[in-house]
């Protein structure tokens, strides 16, 4: 343990002076101040429509409603159909409502779209519009009265993931880019700046040796990524979630490391290897696109192993009953990294000893 200490102690007087490790506590720093300072807390916006309904029977509807509910949602009613025209014109976000009463009791409904409405959109639109009417122009409802009464609502997440502000809601891949698998950049930063001093070489001679070498890059990568999540994390989460979110970061940062020990064991620098690097930094990032957009979660991209770090980071930042997650997150990183650790040891030690 005192030969690991005083090789951890040496290494962390270098990383202080390797620009690599240097610049991602900077990062953290700048990043964090951008999430509360610059970031918008939304970037939702409501739709706006325009609406002309001659028979009166929406505007009675929503008028009916608690003022509260519809604060933000848009709704503006017009006197006539050209209104409801010239306001979609002069606002490009805004969609347009007619209704008019029909002899036979019906009402018609006329969607006034832009010209890149999504068909989908005014698909939906035009069901809601449909079930709407259905219900408010009968006199029990769309069921009979006894139907409401015995019809309950059970809500089965706890979580209030409608009103998460968006400068929140991109901390999983922020945390995952750069605090867990820049590692990856730092290790064969690290790697390459004793490869140049050729102080590696006096390690295979030495009574500490390459594994005590190999642990003591990875204790001061885990402890500056240990940093760099603090500052990023606790101003803007506090404590909640945080020591689950930590053990995460921690199984991805020892995950991405163990890689940056391989890459570093074929590449003298990081611009050698930088091209690899960026290939890996695509692919882990990959699954990003799933975690904002569900639907597009095919079962090739949960072989990355990213996305149990992504999924893992969002359920514990933000639990929703959705604990499981995390501990299945924290299994497959586990296991993952029980593999790479070894496995990226033993192929440095063989490249490295074949070094003269």
């Amino acid at each position: 343990m005192n030969k690991l200490g005083s090789i951890l102690r040496k290494d962390i007087l270098l990383g202080t002076k390797n620009i690599f490790v240097i610049m991602e506590v900077a990062t953290a720093v700048l990043i964090v101040l951008l999430l509360l300072f610059v970031f918008p807390k939304d970037l939702r916006s409501e739709p706006v429509i325009y609406i002309h309904d001659s028979s009166g029977m929406l505007e009675k509807t929503l008028n009916a409603k608690d003022p509260e509910e519809e604060e933000g949602t848009g709704y503006n009613f017009v006197d006539n159909k050209e209104a409801a025209i010239e306001g979609i014109v002069d606002n490009s976000l805004a969609l347009g409502l007619v209704i008019t009463k029909q002899p036979d009791a019906a009402y018609q409904i006329e969607l006034l779209k832009q010209p890149y409405t999504s068909p989908n959109l005014v698909r939906d639109i035009e069901n809601e519009m449909a079930d709407l009417f259905h219900i408010i122009t009968s006199s029990v409802g769309a069921y009979s009265p006894d139907v409401y009464e015995a019809v309950k609502l059970t809500s089965l997440q706890s979580g209030q993931r409608d009103a998460l502000p968006f400068n929140k809601m991109v901390l999983p891949p922020i945390l995952l880019m750069m605090v867990g698998i820049l590692g990856i950049f730092a290790m064969v930063s690290l790697i390459g700046q004793e490869r140049a001093d050729l102080t590696i070489r006096a390690y295979r001679v030495t009574p500490a040796g390459l594994w005590q070498f190999i642990i003591s890059k990875h204790l001061t990568i885990l402890f500056t990524g240990f940093l760099s999540f603090s500052i990023i994390y606790l101003p803007m989460m506090g404590f909640a979630g945080y020591f689950s979110s930590l053990l995460i970061i921690v199984l991805t940062i020892i995950m991405g490391s163990a890689i940056g020990v391989i890459l570093g064991s074929f590449f003298k620098n990081p611009m050698e290897a930088i091209l690899w690097i960026f290939i890996l930094l695509f692919i882990l990032g990959l699954p990003a696109v799933s975690l904002f957009l569900p639907t597009f979660s095919p079962d090739w991209l949960k072989i990355i192993p990213s996305y149990h770090t992504l999924f893992a980071l969002d359920a514990s930042i933000f639990p929703d009953n959705n604990s499981h997650i995390i501990w299945q997150g924290v299994a497959v990183l586990a296991g993952i990294c029980l593999f790479l650790f070894p496995l990226s040891a033993i192929i440095f030690k063989k490249v490295i000893g074949r070094e003269t």
